[in-house]
């Protein structure tokens, strides 16, 4: 795709601000961004969908944004792929609510072709957490699975290496721009990723990691998963947003088991009772799938694994994914007075003024300057301090603006009283969820919701 094309897209993307579906019906209609641009407002009030914000955006004309944006991917060496490219994963495009385009860094692997699944949970994670996610994630990828995270500190981050020490293909979604290493403590783990697997942002270079941008984010990290593994889950978390939206999309939800006392096991049961999988092993999961992936899938590749699947600390260490006297014992089974230790928050620090640059093929990596700099590990994505309402409401999509606008500011309403907005039950739980997750509602007992 030329310049001009690309210039096009990203127009489009950051007009109705990526995660929307106003941008389809536009398409079928006009066939390319070129041609939406060119489209004047009254052949727009055809699309009653599309809400105020988006439709004044795609009448506004300036191409400069645009440009600058296209500018900095070349200069990084981040690739776009766009939504009717082929590289584009065609399971995205299955989502109500699918990116215009990511950017990426990496080899795209097949997504249809082979089983991919999420590895998500806590940040603040015990050993056994640890271990678990560790020696789930390197066996997938011993079996030639895609394991898929979010890159964040924590489970994802050890997933992700575990992924990677065994030879395999991981895929890192990120919520923020490729040109900010977040958490700053990942940029080996992330330079790793780019070279041996993918890394995607549907958010533009310089895009900083705001809280609001992550659970938008997840819909993408279960929308790439034929399952999502949930490990040591705090109620309320991100990961278990992910687990709700990939129950939207009909994908598959496990819950690694967690001790009486230890870290997430109100979730886990929760999940379970709910009626998601269980999953101690990776043979738990690949058991599922080894009649639906059979050519792909290499369950045999486990046996004899033995301990070559145990938690390489070490490895962890230099990946910058663990510091060292995080973890001082490895504890077993027998002792789960030991696992609800949970490894220690790394001190804060202040992100440098530098971070990796992402190039698409396998190239040495140099620095670059990075704009903003950001708390390292923290256990939730720093607020943007220049933050407004309007940033926020700018960034929901029609069903969650809707079900904001219909809640009433004096009393808490039912799931029901919202089927009157005319969408879909499921369209209108994942919007309450992720509005629940961006603190803009409420949920109380009896499945009564409020404005926060």
């Amino acid at each position: 795709m030329d310049r001009e094309d690309l210039i096009f897209w990203i127009w489009l993307a950051e007009a109705v601000r990526g995660s929307s579906y106003d941008f389809r019906p536009l398409l079928e209609a006009y066939a390319s961004p070129y041609e939406i641009y060119h489209a004047e407002e009254d052949e727009l009030q055809c699309f009653p969908r599309i809400p105020d914000r988006p439709r004044m955006a795609l009448l506004d004309k300036d191409l400069g944004r645009a440009a600058e944006i296209l500018d900095a991917c070349q200069r990084f060496g981040i690739g776009i792929m766009t939504y009717q490219s082929q590289l584009y994963p065609s399971p995205l495009r299955e989502l109500r609510d699918p990116p215009v385009l990511l950017y990426y860094a990496g080899t795209v692997p097949s997504f249809e072709d082979r089983l991919c699944v999420g590895m998500v949970g806590t940040r603040k994670m015990s050993v056994y957490g640890a271990e678990t996610a560790y020696k789930i994630s390197y066996e997938l990828a011993l079996a030639n699975v895609v394991v898929v995270s979010g890159l964040a500190a924590g489970i994802d981050g050890v997933s992700a290496a575990g992924a990677l020490r065994a030879g395999g293909a991981t895929v890192a979604v990120l919520g923020c721009g490729m040109d900010i290493t977040y958490p700053k403590h990942h940029g080996k783990l992330m330079q790793e990723i780019a070279d041996k697997g993918l890394i995607l942002s549907e958010y533009p270079p310089g895009t900083r990691p705001v809280s609001y941008h992550f659970p938008i984010r997840n819909r993408i990290i279960s929308g790439l998963s034929h399952a999502v593994v949930v490990v040591e889950a705090n109620v309320g978390s991100g990961s278990l947003i992910t687990a709700k939206l990939a129950v939207t999309q009909g994908k598959d939800v496990f819950a690694v088991p967690a001790y009486g006392d230890g870290v997430g096991y109100e979730s886990a049961n929760g999940l379970m009772r709910d009626g998601a999988f269980f999953a101690a092993t990776a043979a738990d999961i690949l058991n599922r799938y080894r009649y639906v992936f059979p050519s792909s899938v290499r369950q045999e590749a486990l046996q004899g694994v033995g301990k070559r699947s145990a938690c390489d600390y070490e490895y962890l260490i230099g990946m910058g994914v663990l510091k060292r006297g995080e973890v001082s014992k490895q504890p077993t089974p027998a002792e789960p007075a030991q696992n609800d230790r949970t490894i220690e928050k790394q001190p804060r620090q202040q992100l440098s003024e530098t971070a990796r640059r992402l190039p698409s093929e396998r190239t040495e990596i140099p620095k670059t300057a990075v704009s903003e700099a950001w708390p390292e590990n923290d256990a939730s994505p720093q607020k943007q301090k220049a933050r407004t309402p309007d940033d926020i409401l700018q960034s929901l999509d029609p069903v969650g603006l809707a079900i904001l606008q219909t809640i009433p500011d004096d009393r808490a309403i039912t799931v029901d009283e919202l089927g009157n907005l005319g969408y879909a039950s499921g369209e209108i739980i994942t919007a309450l969820t992720m509005l629940e997750l961006m603190g803009l509602v409420q949920k109380l007992p009896g499945a009564l919701y409020r404005k926060a």
